[in-house]
C-alpha cells in the first residue's frame, strides 16, 4: 500500500486543481468542440437615398469531453501533520489526490443549433439618416451538466470511534487522526481505500420512471428585436441621434413541474439541542421561465465638432442595453427540477447520514454503484427563477473628448463611461433553514446547537450532534433561486495621448481608472457554484461590492513601426505594454464559519483593537497571548485588514500586487502566387519579459476558493472559526492554520511566455 501511494504522489499536479490537490492522468479529459457556420448576406441600393441589407446565418455548436477512463471519481484525503521535508506554506489542511473520471464530466454535453436573420434599411431624408429593421434568433439548446452519475468517493482518515457511533477498526489498532503521525494517517487512508470504506460518497441517478436525459436542459430560446434610429445632422458641427430597440423573448418549453417544491414552507425550530427540521416546500413554481419578457431600450447620442485650428470633438450618449443571452442560468431550472434525478449520499465523519463502516461499499464499475443507503431517503436539487426576471441589462452613459495638440500630430483624449445595473442576477440558497444563532457581528449561524462548542472545531474532533444547516428541509438537497437585483454599476475614466502612424512611427499611452460594483460575479457554469463563489456575511444577502474582474488602475502603451524594405511589402513591429493593479480578493475564515455548508466564503470580522476581548483566541491564556499577537501582526501588515477594525471586511476589498507584461508582434508582407495577391506572416510573442527573464511577467494573486477551501471566489485567510464561548463570542483558531500567501497564476500559462506564428494568404 505504501508503494502504491508513493506512485500516486509522484505524478505531476493536475490541471485546474488547487495547489493542495493533485490530479492523476486518469482525471484528465479532452474537450472536443465542433462548430459549423453558414452565413449569407445581400446588399441592395434601391435608390441613391435608400439601401437595404439582409443577412441569414446558421451555427451548429457541439462541445463534449472525452474522458481518459470510465470510472467513479476517487479522492484520497490526507490531513494533519505534514510529512518531513514538506514546505511549511503547504498547510495542515486537507491535501487531496484525485483520480478517475472528473465528477463534472460524468454526464456533460452541450449542443446548440442557432438560426439568425436580420433585415435592415438606411433611408436618407435631407439632413436625416433613418435606420430601421428587425432581427430574429432561434436557438435550440441541449445542455447536460449532471455530476457524479458514475459515483464520487472520498477516502479519509477516520477516527476509530466516530461521532455517529460507528467503529472504524484498523489492522494496526485504535486511531486518532489528529495526533497520528503522517505515516499512520497515510496508512489509515490506504486501508480505508483497499477495504472499500469511504468517508463520503455521492451518486446521482435517474428517479423512478425518468431517464438521464430528463435531467438535461432541452429547450428553445427565441428573440425578436425591432429597432428604429434617426441621425440628424443639425449643422456642420452638431449631429444628434435618437433611437429605440425592443427585444421580445420567448421560451416555449417548461421545466418538469415539482409539485412538492411548490407547497408552502413550514419553518423548522430549535429548542435546546432538539431540532425540528423545516417541512413542506418553498412556495414557488419551478416551471417559471423568462418566457414573454420584453425590454424597451431608448438611446440618444451626439457628436459635436468644434470650429478650431486643429481637429477637436466632443461626443456622448445615453441608453439602455440588453446583455447577451445568459443561457447557463436559463438552463439551470430545466436541469435541476428535483424530480428527474435522485441523489444517494453519505458521510461517515461528521454527517448525519453515515457511510457503512464495514467495508466493501466501493465499486470501481460506474454501472454497479450503490443506489441506496440504509436509513436515508433520496433527496434532490431544485432551481427556481423569480417571476418577472428578464435578460440582464444596464444603463450606459458616456462622454468623450479628443483634441489634436499643436505638436507632432499628437491627439489628447478623455473618456468617461458610467454604467448602472437595471437587471442583474444573483443566487440564493432557499434550503439552509432558519439560523439557530446570530453572531456578535450580525452574522447568521446555521449550525446545530451542539456544534458551537469549541471542541467541535479542534483538529480531528469527534463531536456528537455536529452538523450544518440544522433547520433545513431534509426532503430536499440544494434549492436555489436566481433573483433579480438593480444594485451595481461602475465608472470608468481614461486619459490618453496617441500619435497615429506617420512616417513609419506611431504610439499611444493611456491611464484608466475604474470602479465597478456587483452583487454576484457569476463566475461559474452551474447555479450552486455561482452561489458558493461569493464571499458573504450572510448567505442570501443582496450586497454590491467590488466586481471580481475589476482592474482599478491600468496603464498601457503601444509602439508601432513600419517600413517597406522591398516593393510595397510592409515590415511591421509592434509592442504592447501594460501595467495594472491586481485582481481584488476577500479576507475570509479558512473554514465554514456560519454553518451554511460552504468552506472559505465567510468574510472575516476584525476586532476593534488588541485586547478588546471581542473574540477569544484558542490556545491563549491571561499571561500568554501569542495567538492574538500573531493575529494582529498579520492584520497590521495588510491594508485590507487594518482598515476594517471593529467590523466585517468587505468583499473584494483587497487587491493583489500590480502586474506588468509586454507583448510583441512582428509582421511581414510577402508576394502572392499571382498579381494582386499577397501573403502575411505574423509572429506574436506574448509576455516578452518572461522570455528574457523567467522571474518577469508573473501575475501573483490569491487562489480561487482559497488554498484549502471551496468557496468565496478569490479568497485569502489565516484564521479559522473555532466555535463560540459561553458568552457567545467567536473563538479564533490560528494554530495549524496556513497563512495563505499569493500564488503565481498559471492555470492557462498566463505568467509565462508564449509564441504564436500565423500565415495568412490574401486575395
Amino acid at each position: 500500500a505504501g508503494a502504491r501511494l508513493a506512485v500516486l504522489v509522484g505524478l505531476a499536479p493536475g490541471v485546474g486543481r488547487r495547489p493542495n490537490q493533485m490530479a492523476l492522468s486518469s482525471h484528465l479529459f479532452t474537450q472536443v468542440k465542433e462548430i459549423e457556420t453558414i452565413v449569407g448576406q445581400w446588399f441592395a441600393d434601391w435608390t441613391p437615398t435608400f439601401s437595404t441589407e439582409a443577412k441569414f446565418s446558421t451555427r451548429d455548436y457541439k462541445s463534449k469531453p472525452v474522458n481518459t477512463v470510465d470510472t467513479p471519481e476517487i479522492k484520497l484525503n490526507l490531513t494533519g501533520q505534514l510529512p518531513a521535508g514538506a514546505l511549511a506554506t503547504f498547510g495542515t489542511g486537507t491535501r487531496g489526490i484525485i483520480f478517475g473520471t472528473e465528477r463534472n464530466r460524468h454526464f456533460n454535453n452541450l449542443a446548440t443549433e442557432t438560426q439568425d436573420a436580420y433585415v435592415g434599411a438606411n433611408w436618407t431624408l435631407g439632413a436625416h439618416e433613418v435606420k430601421f429593421g428587425s432581427d430574429y434568433s432561434d436557438n435550440k439548446i441541449f445542455n447536460a451538466f449532471v455530476s457524479n452519475t458514475r459515483g464520487n468517493y472520498t477516502f479519509s482518515c477516520v477516527n476509530t470511534n466516530t461521532a455517529n457511533g460507528l467503529n472504524f477498526t484498523y489492522t494496526f489498532g485504535a486511531l486518532n487522526c489528529a495526533t497520528a503521525t503522517p505515516a499512520v494517517v497515510e496508512q489509515a487512508v490506504l486501508e480505508n481505500f483497499s477495504r472499500g470504506r469511504p468517508s463520503a460518497f455521492t451518486l446521482q441517478l435517474p428517479a423512478p420512471g425518468k431517464a438521464i436525459n430528463d435531467a438535461a436542459a432541452n429547450f428553445t430560446m427565441k428573440n425578436l428585436g425591432v429597432f428604429l434610429q434617426d441621425t440628424w445632422a443639425i449643422n456642420s458641427n452638431l449631429t444628434v441621434s435618437a433611437g429605440v430597440r425592443l427585444d421580445s423573448l420567448s421560451i416555449p418549453e417548461r421545466p418538469i413541474a415539482n409539485a412538492a417544491a411548490a407547497v408552502a414552507p413550514v419553518k423548522g425550530s430549535v429548542s435546546g439541542n432538539t431540532i425540528v427540521s423545516a417541512t413542506g416546500g418553498f412556495g414557488l413554481d419551478n416551471t417559471q421561465t423568462i418566457d414573454g419578457t420584453d425590454l424597451f431600450q431608448p438611446r440618444v447620442g451626439f457628436n459635436y465638432t468644434f470650429d478650431s485650428a486643429r481637429p477637436t470633438q466632443l461626443r456622448g450618449g445615453f441608453g439602455l442595453f440588453q446583455g447577451g443571452a445568459a443561457n447557463v442560468w436559463l438552463a439551470n431550472p430545466f436541469q435541476a427540477t428535483g424530480v428527474a434525478l435522485r441523489t444517494v449520499t453519505c458521510t461517515g465523519i461528521t454527517g448525519t447520514t453515515p457511510c457503512p463502516s464495514t467495508g466493501g461499499f466501493f465499486s470501481a464499475n460506474p454501472a454497479t454503484q450503490p443506489t441506496s443507503i440504509p436509513g436515508t431517503a433520496p433527496i434532490a436539487n431544485v432551481d427556481f427563477v423569480d417571476p418577472g426576471m428578464g435578460q440582464p441589462s444596464v444603463w450606459k452613459a458616456n462622454l468623450g473628448f479628443e483634441h489634436e495638440l499643436p505638436f507632432g500630430g499628437v491627439v489628447f483624449g478623455l473618456e468617461y463611461l458610467y454604467t448602472k445595473t437595471k437587471q442583474g442576477l444573483y443566487y440564493q440558497n432557499l434550503n439552509m433553514g432558519e439560523p439557530t444563532r446570530i453572531g456578535t457581528d450580525g452574522r447568521q449561524l446555521f449550525y446545530t446547537p451542539q456544534s458551537y462548542a469549541a471542541n467541535c472545531f479542534e483538529p480531528g474532533a469527534s463531536c456528537a450532534g455536529f452538523g450544518n444547516t440544522a433547520l433545513r428541509n431534509r426532503g430536499f438537497a440544494t434549492v436555489l433561486r436566481v433573483a433579480g437585483t438593480d444594485k451595481g454599476g461602475g465608472n470608468l475614466a481614461t486619459v490618453s495621448l496617441s500619435r497615429p502612424t506617420s512616417k513609419g512611427w506611431g504610439w499611444s499611452l493611456a491611464y484608466t481608472y475604474t470602479s465597478a460594483k456587483e452583487v454576484s460575479p457569476l463566475t461559474s457554469s452551474t447555479s450552486f457554484t455561482n452561489f458558493q463563489t461569493r464571499a458573504i456575511l450572510n448567505p442570501n444577502e443582496e450586497v454590491a461590492a467590488n466586481a471580481a474582474w475589476l482592474v482599478k488602475d491600468r496603464v498601457n502603451g503601444t509602439m508601432n513601426w513600419q517600413h517597406n524594405f522591398f516593393g510595397n511589402y510592409k515590415t511591421s513591429v509592434g509592442l504592447f505594454a501594460e501595467t495594472r493593479k491586481g485582481k481584488p480578493y476577500s479576507w475570509t475564515f479558512d473554514n465554514d464559519a456560519n454553518g451554511d455548508g460552504t468552506q472559505s466564503n465567510d468574510l472575516m470580522y476584525i476586532p476593534s483593537a488588541p485586547g478588546s476581548g471581542e473574540v477569544v483566541f484558542a490556545g491563549d491564556t491571561a499571561t500568554d497571548r501569542r495567538n492574538e499577537s500573531a493575529f494582529w501582526a498579520i492584520v497590521n501588515s495588510q491594508e485590507g485588514l487594518r482598515n476594517y477594525k471593529g467590523r466585517v471586511v468587505e468583499r473584494a476589498s483587497s487587491f493583489s500586487p500590480w502586474a506588468s507584461s509586454v507583448d510583441m508582434r512582428i509582421s511581414q508582407e510577402l508576394p502572392g502566387f499571382v498579381k494582386g495577391h499577397k501573403s502575411v506572416f505574423v509572429l506574436d510573442i506574448l509576455n516578452l519579459g518572461n522570455l528574457l527573464n523567467k522571474k518577469w511577467g508573473h501575475i501573483d494573486e490569491v487562489a480561487f476558493g482559497g488554498l484549502q477551501g471551496s468557496g468565496g471566489g478569490y479568497a485569502r485567510s489565516f484564521v479559522q472559526f473555532g466555535g463560540l464561548d459561553a458568552s457567545g463570542r467567536y473563538i479564533y483558531r490560528l494554530s495549524g492554520v496556513t497563512n495563505e500567501d499569493l500564488i503565481i497564476k498559471q492555470a492557462k500559462g498566463e505568467s509565462q511566455w508564449a509564441v504564436q506564428a500565423t500565415f495568412r494568404y490574401e486575395f
